[in-house]
C-alpha cells in the first residue's frame, strides 16, 4: 500500500516539473523559412508576426539565423510603414563573419530606406552607397534591388546619377532575362527623362515599358505606364494620343481599384477636355477626381481643386473659381511648387476679369521670377501680354507675346523626333490666336500673317534644311510662285484670310473656326460618297465659297491660279469642290488650285519641266486579306507606264517596301504608287502604302519614306487616304503626302478619301498625257479632272475626281 502511494506521488511531482519547465525553444530556421514565404507572397503582417515570435524566443543570440530574422523583419516593417522599427532592427552591426554577406547588402538597403523616410538624407546616401559597393563586389544578384531603391531617392542623387544607375539595371536585367526589372528600369528612365522635360525620350522609354508590361500581363505597371504616357503626350501638345493612353489607364486602374492613380489620370483627362472646350466632360472628370482625392486624403487633392477651379473660370463662374483656387493653394503651398504657380496664374486671370490689372501684373511678374518649368513660363508671359494689351500698352504686350512664343520654341527645339515635334505648336493654340488677334487690332496685318506662318510646315522646312526668315516678304513669295495665295488662320472668336497677290496683302475677317469646321464637314460628307452632285448639294458648296473665298474676290480678278495655305480642318478639304455662283459651277472650272503647307515652301517651289525617269510601284497582293487585289491596278500601271520611255517597274511580288527603298528613289523624276493605303489618326507616321510582303514586312511607312531622300518632280500616291487623316496646328495634314514632301518631293498628289479603282486609271492616263505635253503637274491634274467632270458619265461626280489634291513642296 505504501508503495502505491509513493508511486502516485512521484508521478504527480514529475507532472508538476513538466508544467513548470520553460517552453522548448522555437525552431528558428523553420520560423525564418515561414516568414520568408509570407514576405515573398506579399503578406508582410504575417511575416512580421512570425518574426516577432521567433525573436522573442531567441532574439538575444548573435548567430546568422537571428540576424537574418532581424533584417527580414526590417524589410517587412518597411512595407508596413514603421520606420522606427526598421532602424531598431537593422542598426545593430552584424557579426564580422556576416559583414560581406548578402545579408549585409539587405541590411544596408533597409537602413537606407528607413533613413530616407525619416529625413536623414546623409545617412540614407551613405547606406545606399555601401549597399551598391558591396553588391557590385560580391553579390551582383542583389544589384537590381539596390539600384532600384536608389532611383526612388531623387533628392539625394542627381538625375545623371540615377539615369546611369537605371541604364546599368537595364543591362543587368537584359543579361539575366528578368522582364520585371527591365520593365521597372525602363519605367524609371521614362520618369527621369520627364522630370527634366525631355518628354520625347520619356515617351520612347514609356512605349518600351508598355510593350513589356503588356506581354507579361502586368496590369499594375500597365496602367501606370499608360498614365505616364498620357502625361508625356500632353506636355508635347498631342492631346489625341494623350487621351488614348489616359482612357486605357483609367479603365485598368478602375478594375484594379487603384484609386490614387485614377485621380491623377482623371485630372490629366480633364485637362485635355478643357483644351478642346468640352467643359461638361472636363467638369465631370475633375469633380470626380476631387471627390475621390478628398476621400483618400490624396496628395493630389490640391491639384484636383485647382482643376475644378479652372473649369469654373472657363465656364464664367468667377466666384467659384476664386473659392476653389484658394482651397487649392491651401493644399499645395507646401507640397507642389508648380501647382502653386499655376494657381497664381489663375488668380491673375480672375483679377483681370475683375479689372484689377495692376494686381494681375504683379502676380504674373512674381510667377516669372519663380518659375522653372517652361509650361508655366510661357503661360505667365501670355497673360502678362494680355494685361498690357488691356492697358493699351502695345510695346510691352508684344514683348511678352514674343517671349511666350520663344519659350514654346525652346520646348519644340528640345524634341528630337520630328513625329513628336510636330504636335508642340498645339500646346500654344491660344497663344498664337491671341497674338494674331492683337496684331490685327493694332493694324499690323502683315506681321499678323508672319506670326501665322511661324509654325506652318516648320518641321518640313527643317527637314529640307530651308533657311526660314521671320521677316520674309509674303507678296514676293506669291509673286515668285506666280499665284495669288490665300492664307487662312482659324481662330476661336474669329478667323482671318490673307489674300496675297500682285497688289500686296489684303486681310479679311472670317467666321470662327467652329463655324467653318461644321460647314466644311457637312459639305465634304456629301461627296465622299457617289451621291453628291452639283444639283443636289451645290447650295452647300456655294455657301462655303461665300464664307471662304468671296471676301477676297476682288483680289482674284484676272488670276488663273490660286495657292491655298490652309489651317486646321481646311488642310483636309478640297477647295476645287467649292461652288462659284452665276453661273453655278465648281471652282475648279474657273481656277487652277494647288495646296501648299506654307508661303515660304511655296516660294521655294520649282519644277524643271523635264519629263525624266519613272519609278512605278504596285499591283501587288499583300499577305493580309484585309487588302484584296485591286481589279484595275494592272490597267493603271500599263496606262501610266506608256507615257515614259524610261521606267523602272516594281510589280507583283517584286513590289515590296525593301525593293522600293533599294531602288535609289532619289534618282527618279516621277514616282507613282498603285496600291492600297492606310492612314492612322493617332500615329500619322504609321500611315503606309500597302505592298507585297517579304521578311521585313509589307507596309512602306511614312516614317521610312521621310528618312530616304527623293528629288522627284512629282510623287503620286494612287491609294485611299494617301494625304492622311490627322491635322496639326503647324504642319497641316500629316501622312504619306507630308512624308514625301519632307523627303524632298517637289509636288505630291494624294487622296483625301476613298479612291475609286475603276475611275483612277482614266484620270492618271489623262494627267500624265498632259504632263508629257508640257503642263506642270498642277495644271495636268486639273485637265484630267475636268475631262471626268465634263464626261457626262457617272465619273463627273466629285466622289471620283475630287479626292486627289496636289500638295506643293520645295
Amino acid at each position: 500500500m505504501a508503495l502505491n502511494i509513493g508511486l502516485r506521488s512521484l508521478i504527480g511531482f514529475a507532472a508538476l516539473l513538466v508544467f513548470l519547465a520553460p517552453a522548448a525553444p522555437l525552431d528558428l530556421d523553420h520560423s525564418y523559412q515561414s516568414a520568408r514565404a509570407a514576405y515573398d507572397h506579399g503578406d508582410y503582417a504575417k511575416a512580421w508576426d512570425t518574426i516577432e515570435t521567433a525573436l522573442a524566443s531567441g532574439g538575444r543570440r548573435d548567430d546568422e539565423i537571428v540576424c537574418r530574422l532581424r533584417v527580414l523583419g526590417a524589410l517587412a516593417q518597411i512595407r508596413l510603414g514603421d520606420f522606427d522599427k526598421v532602424l531598431a532592427l537593422a542598426e545593430p552591426e552584424l557579426p564580422p563573419a556576416l559583414r560581406r554577406s548578402d545579408l549585409a547588402v539587405e541590411r544596408f538597403r533597409a537602413l537606407a530606406i528607413a533613413s530616407y523616410k525619416k529625413g536623414r538624407l546623409a545617412d540614407a546616401k551613405r547606406y545606399n552607397d555601401q549597399a551598391k559597393r558591396l553588391a557590385e563586389e560580391a553579390h551582383r544578384e542583389l544589384l537590381p534591388k539596390v539600384l532600384l531603391g536608389r532611383a526612388n531617392m531623387t533628392d539625394i542623387y542627381d538625375a545623371r546619377t540615377l539615369e546611369r544607375d537605371m541604364r546599368e539595371l537595364l543591362r543587368v536585367a537584359k543579361r539575366s532575362g528578368d522582364v520585371q526589372y527591365q520593365t521597372l528600369s525602363l519605367g524609371t528612365l521614362s520618369k527621369i527623362a520627364a522630370s527634366q522635360e525631355r518628354f520625347d525620350e520619356a515617351i520612347d522609354f514609356g512605349q518600351r515599358t508598355l510593350e513589356l508590361a503588356a506581354a507579361a500581363h502586368d496590369d499594375t505597371n500597365l496602367h501606370r505606364t499608360e498614365g505616364n504616357l498620357g502625361w508625356y503626350f500632353n506636355e508635347l501638345g498631342d492631346r489625341e494620343s494623350a487621351e488614348e493612353h489616359l482612357r486605357a489607364a483609367i479603365e485598368i486602374a478602375t478594375r484594379l481599384h487603384a484609386e490614387d492613380n485614377r485621380v491623377v489620370y482623371l485630372l490629366q483627362l480633364g485637362e485635355d477636355e478643357m483644351s478642346r472646350g468640352d467643359l461638361a466632360s472636363a467638369r465631370r472628370d475633375v469633380v470626380t477626381a476631387r471627390d475621390l482625392a478628398l476621400k483618400l486624403h490624396s496628395k493630389q487633392t490640391g491639384n484636383a481643386m485647382l482643376s475644378v477651379a479652372e473649369v469654373a473660370f472657363l465656364s464664367g463662374d468667377m466666384a467659384g473659381a476664386a473659392a476653389g483656387n484658394a482651397d487649392a493653394l491651401h493644399f499645395n503651398e507646401k507640397v507642389d511648387k508648380k501647382a502653386v504657380l499655376r494657381s497664381r496664374i489663375l488668380d491673375a486671370r480672375i483679377a483681370m476679369e475683375g479689372g484689377k490689372l495692376d494686381d494681375a501684373r504683379a502676380t504674373l511678374e512674381q510667377v516669372l521670377k519663380e518659375a522653372e518649368e517652361k509650361s508655366v513660363r510661357w503661360e505667365a508671359e501670355l497673360w502678362l501680354a494680355h494685361v498690357y494689351a488691356a492697358r493699351n500698352d502695345a510695346t510691352p504686350a508684344e514683348l511678352h507675346f514674343r517671349n511666350a512664343i520663344e519659350t514654346v520654341d525652346e520646348v519644340r527645339r528640345e524634341v528630337r523626333k520630328s513625329e513628336l515635334r510636330i504636335s508642340v505648336p498645339d500646346l500654344a493654340t491660344q497663344l498664337y490666336d491671341d497674338y494674331i488677334e492683337f496684331l490685327v487690332r493694332q493694324g499690323n496685318n502683315i506681321d499678323a500673317l508672319r506670326v501665322a506662318e511661324l509654325n506652318r510646315a516648320r518641321t518640313l522646312a527643317e527637314g529640307l534644311q530651308l533657311d526660314r526668315n521671320r521677316k520674309f516678304d509674303p507678296a514676293r513669295a506669291a509673286r515668285d510662285a506666280n499665284v495669288v495665295a490665300l492664307s487662312y488662320h482659324l481662330g476661336h472668336s474669329r478667323s482671318f484670310l490673307w489674300a496675297i497677290g500682285p497688289g500686296g496683302v489684303a486681310l479679311f475677317e472670317l467666321p470662327p473656326a467652329e463655324t467653318i469646321e461644321k460647314a466644311c464637314s457637312e459639305y465634304q460628307q456629301t461627296f465622299a460618297t457617289a451621291r453628291g452632285t452639283l444639283q443636289s448639294h451645290g447650295i452647300l458648296g456655294e455657301k462655303l465659297y461665300q464664307m471662304l473665298v468671296a471676301p477676297a474676290a476682288k483680289t482674284l480678278h484676272g488670276a488663273s491660279r490660286v495657292a491655298i495655305i490652309p489651317d486646321g480642318v481646311l488642310a483636309a478639304f478640297n477647295f476645287e469642290t467649292l461652288v462659284v455662283p452665276s453661273p453655278r459651277r465648281y471652282w475648279i472650272e474657273a481656277m487652277t488650285i494647288e495646296t501648299a503647307p506654307s508661303l515660304e515652301l511655296l516660294a521655294h517651289a520649282h519644277n524643271s519641266g523635264k519629263p525624266g525617269r519613272l519609278l512605278l510601284v504596285g499591283n501587288s497582293t499583300p499577305p493580309d486579306r484585309a487588302f484584296p487585289p485591286l481589279a484595275f491596278a494592272d490597267e493603271e500601271m500599263q496606262r501610266v507606264k506608256k507615257h515614259f520611255g524610261d521606267a523602272k517597274v516594281l510589280a507583283g511580288k517584286q513590289a515590296t517596301p525593301r525593293a522600293y527603298l533599294a531602288s535609289a528613289p532619289e534618282s527618279y523624276a516621277f514616282i507613282h504608287f498603285v496600291a492600297h493605303g492606310v492612314a492612322t489618326q493617332q500615329h500619322p507616321l504609321d500611315s503606309a502604302v500597302v505592298l507585297a510582303g517579304d521578311a521585313e514586312g509589307y507596309k512602306l511607312y511614312a516614317r521610312d519614306v521621310i528618312a530616304h531622300r527623293v528629288k522627284a518632280r512629282l510623287v503620286t500616291i494612287s491609294s485611299c487616304h494617301g494625304a492622311g487623316r490627322r491635322t496639326y496646328r503647324g504642319e497641316g495634314l500629316v501622312g504619306l503626302a507630308w512624308a514625301f514632301l519632307g523627303a524632298g518631293a517637289h509636288e505630291v498628289i494624294a487622296a483625301l478619301w476613298e479612291v475609286n479603282d475603276r475611275a483612277t486609271p482614266d484620270l492618271m492616263d489623262s494627267m500624265y498625257g498632259a504632263i508629257q505635253a508640257g503642263h506642270d503637274p498642277v495644271d495636268a491634274l486639273r485637265t484630267a479632272k475636268l475631262k471626268l467632270l465634263r464626261s457626262g458619265t457617272i465619273y463627273r461626280k466629285p466622289f471620283y475626281w475630287a479626292p486627289f489634291v496636289v500638295y506643293t513642296g520645295s
